[in-house]
């Protein structure tokens, strides 16, 4: 694959998990599951984690510092 098509894919990983993160602050809190907030923010931080290091990957840079 080619460099820009990494870090599109990154990125775009990267607005999902910010939007999924806005998405579940902006929902009222729900009693009977509390842990449906969590596990939205788990995953908005993971895409965002996951879009860092796919950009890094595909850039070469994540194995620069082995």
């Amino acid at each position: 694959m080619d460099k820009s098509h990494d870090i599109i894919i990154g990125v775009l990983l990267i607005f999902f998990g910010i939007g999924v993160i806005w998405y579940v602050s902006k929902r009222p809190p729900s009693y009977p599951l509390t842990s449906v907030p969590f596990k939205g923010y788990a995953f908005g931080v993971g895409c965002i984690i996951f879009g860092i290091i796919y950009i890094l990957d595909g850039l070469h840079l994540w194995c620069k510092f082995q």
